[in-house]
């Protein structure tokens, strides 16, 4: 069997696909395409670039990226070709995925509100899953969360953190944590960190450490195994898990969250989450003080990363 995983994997969860689907001895291409990078050759070509954007419609660095993807399609013909997250890629790249595969899936684990997905793109495949299930319902997407993607953790007894998340920065998230941090500092817990990928905001609460460049898998991955409690902040618009949820499960960990939409999913267990109100954020220190109670092992199984490969490519 023959599959295809494309994606723009900034943070390398679906390189884990693709590493399930070898463990079955599947024939696989995983194309990621963060993996382009493109330096101008000087100031002259910097210069042209923005030019033939700005007059043309034409951008070179994009150009070279289809290329990049492109030349790593395979030329064989493929029994399933997955894309994530395909409002990503343009009309070329689609056309020749779709010219190369016998199925072609899509999995959204962005809302349509944060990254709409053209209706002459939704098109090309035959079927579409996603995280949201507002857009299932509203655009009759097939339902499937989020995965674990890292081994189940036994349960620590330490930690050197209370609190931790990281997070791509916007507004209203800047808003939320900073309340957030002012909540803790009021209950007199100090061992806090947030990571924000972006610029550094004036009046941010020093716990808060901004960052511009990728931090490796393994930093987070000992952050959050090092942290009682991991935070999840949702995108507005968004009812559907992040993978927060999922690290969490699999470390074993409580979860502070502002999704509500997570009450409805059979894993809930208030002592584990808590889901707070961003316009009144609250954090009870009973929340605090109380122990993770690990989760029934069949719910937990359910998902996992192979579970979820079962299902989307029915194997």
């Amino acid at each position: 069997m023959k599959i295809t995983v494309l994606s723009l994997d900034l943070y390398g969860f679906n390189e884990f696909i693709a590493k399930e689907l070898q463990k079955k001895e599947i024939d696989v291409t995983y194309i990621n395409s963060a993996e382009f990078k493109y330096n101008y050759k000087n100031f002259t070509e910097r210069s042209k670039n923005f030019l033939s954007k700005t007059f043309f419609k034409r951008n070179l660095k994009k150009l070279k990226q289809t290329e990049f993807v492109l030349n790593k399609i395979s030329n064989d013909i493929q029994d399933v070709t997955l894309v994530i997250d395909p409002a990503h890629f343009n009309h070329t790249i689609l056309k020749e995925i779709r010219k190369k595969s016998k199925k072609l899936i899509a999995y959204n684990y962005d809302s349509m509100v944060q990254l709409p997905l053209p209706s002459d793109k939704i098109t090309y495949f035959d079927e579409i899953y996603s995280f949201d299930k507002n857009d299932c319902e509203k655009y009759q997407f097939k339902f499937i969360t989020n995965f674990i993607y890292i081994p189940k953790e036994e349960i620590k007894p330490n930690f050197d953190l209370k609190v931790f998340t990281i997070q791509s920065k916007s507004q209203d998230r800047m808003h939320t944590i900073n309340k957030i941090a002012n909540e803790l500092d009021r209950l007199s817990i100090k061992n806090y960190e947030f990571h924000i990928y972006g610029k550094p905001s004036n009046n941010a609460y020093k716990n808060i450490i901004f960052f511009n460049e990728r931090i490796s898998f393994d930093f987070f991955k000992n952050k959050m195994k090092n942290a009682e409690i991991l935070l999840d902040l949702v995108r507005k618009g968004q009812n559907g898990l992040s993978f927060r949820i999922f690290e969490a499960m699999a470390l074993q960990k409580k979860l502070i969250t502002t999704n509500k939409n997570i009450t409805r999913y059979d894993f809930y267990n208030p002592n584990n989450i808590l889901v707070i109100d961003t316009d009144n954020i609250s954090i009870p220190a009973s929340f605090l003080n109380s122990k993770y109670e690990p989760l029934n092992e069949q719910i937990y199984q359910k998902y996992t990363l192979e579970n979820w490969i079962q299902t989307v490519f029915n194997i």
